[in-house]
């Protein structure tokens, strides 16, 4: 009687250890679900607005781009016409595109590709959450030369900070290299 008795408290400690675990296994299978769909709604949405910017950057482009070349040729076509503009305001006192090349246009139509939202795979599978990946890492390339082409900045705080007649020191990287912003002591 008394071994059955020893037995029993000798195997407590396996008994709560087993009840811990499979407890332990719901909760966590539970929680870990919850938590992962919470993460790719993150995640998901992270990137659609920045798939979403770039769509915004590379309409507004082709519009200048539709807008510099329908003003060369109305200038050297139909001279007196009044031109009526059917777009914001704001788009009467953007610059023109600088002279633009086949290289240009070329690269604004494949980034229009990449990020034409009618075009984007909405289903959750493992072939659908990688092409968008590839297109959205695309557009930000492509992005990124016609930017360069254009001449405009990366930041656009940098744009609305820096006046045409102040210089960044340095080469703006921010590098810890960088040195040309420090004064020498003497």
């Amino acid at each position: 009687m008394e071994s059955s008795l020893l037995d029993s408290l000798l195997d407590i400690e396996e008994q709560f250890y087993n009840e811990g675990y499979h407890l332990g296994m719901a909760d966590g299978a539970t929680a870990g679900y919850t938590e992962g769909s919470v993460f790719a709604v993150e995640k998901g949405y992270e990137k659609f607005v920045e798939m979403g910017r770039l769509y915004g950057k590379a309409l507004v482009w082709s519009q200048r781009l539709a807008d510099s070349d329908s003003s060369e040729t109305s200038d050297h076509t139909v001279a007196g016409a009044e031109n009526v503009s059917l777009g914001p305001s704001i788009c009467n006192v953007m610059d023109k595109l600088p002279a633009h090349s086949a290289r240009l246009t070329k690269n604004l139509s494949t980034l229009l590709e990449l990020v034409d939202p009618a075009s984007l795979d909405m289903h959750n599978t493992e072939e659908a959450v990688n092409d968008s990946d590839e297109r959205l890492k695309g557009a930000a390339v492509k992005a990124k030369l016609i930017q360069r082409a254009m001449g405009e900045s990366e930041d656009p705080l940098d744009a609305a900070s820096t006046t045409s007649d102040a210089q960044k020191p340095g080469d703006g990287t921010g590098s810890i290299e960088d040195i040309s912003s420090l004064s020498i002591r003497h």
